[in-house]
């Protein structure tokens, strides 16, 4: 059984990541924990510092019972035995908040709403769902402003072919029970090395045995705007990507892929950080 940690501050659009993770846990028996965490400043003067204590205390009583009511609002909703879990939590990071309520309730995913962004927009607000994806070791669902959950029929899986077989095995162990397709996509600039990648690839399907896998490589110069492509032409429901912890200069320059498809995608974006 599998437990859903949706953070969530209660909005329209984290409304669409609950009913989201409740069609996800209702396939796997698994269950629902919505979170709305509570930033923490820390106060530099002892008098402040309780007075803030009371006003926390307040905060949280009234976000409670908020979220109690809002999780209701899902309750004709639930397949499962155990009802919606909620929970308010404090914390001086949201981050922090997040990965300390998912090893308490033994997550085993993250879903999230998000919008897009670009420009400068993405730059000065940034998104909470995109740190997430950065930092976090279990598997985090973007689920972009205007989607439903339509099954996991076809995944397109997204690989840079450096870690293919490790990641395609983590991928193939936590959608295998849906019966998805598969769809591994490689993206290079030049035509010259097709062959080659296009073998390696094939090998690493046939080792591990998933028959529901389409393998393909497209030549583009825009990774980005191939992978929009084909997820369109596919019909995927899912996009999966794979990102790692970036250095100072990825994030200075936004040179992640995954952490910008978080932004464009009209479709979730399913992301493991290695």
């Amino acid at each position: 059984m599998v437990n859903i940690l949706v953070p969530t501050d209660l909005s329209e659009l984290s409304r669409i990541a609950v009913q989201y993770a409740v069609s996800i846990a209702n396939k796997l028996s698994g269950t629902v924990t919505l979170l709305h965490v509570i930033l923490q400043p820390e106060p530099t003067r002892v008098a402040m510092r309780e007075r803030l204590k009371l006003f926390e205390e307040e905060l949280v009583h009234a976000a409670q019972e908020d979220l109690e009511t809002f999780a209701a609002t899902f309750a004709r909703q639930v397949r499962f035995a155990e009802p919606i879990r909620s929970r308010v939590a404090k914390g001086p990071s949201f981050n922090e908040v997040v990965k300390r309520e998912a090893r308490k309730h033994h997550s085993g995913l993250i879903i999230m709403g998000t919008r897009g962004a670009s420009g400068l927009k993405k730059v000065v607000l940034g998104s909470n769902a995109v740190s997430i994806i950065t930092g976090s070791t279990i598997p985090v669902i973007a689920v972009p402003e205007k989607a439903t959950f339509k099954g996991f029929r076809n995944i397109v899986y997204a690989t840079d072919m450096r870690n293919l077989e490790k990641e395609l095995t983590v991928l193939v162990r936590y959608i295998e029970r849906f019966g998805s397709t598969i769809h591994v996509l490689h993206i290079t600039p030049s035509g010259k090395d097709i062959e080659e990648i296009e073998e390696r690839m094939n090998a690493v399907v046939q080792k591990l045995g998933y028959t529901n896998t389409v393998s393909l490589v497209l030549v583009n110069r825009s990774v980005d705007k191939a992978i929009e492509d084909y997820v369109n032409v596919s019909k995927a429901d899912v996009l999966a990507m794979f990102t790692h912890v970036p250095t100072f200069f990825e994030k200075i320059f936004d040179r992640s892929i995954t952490r910008r498809m978080a932004f464009q995608a009209q479709i979730p974006l399913l992301a493991f950080t290695q």
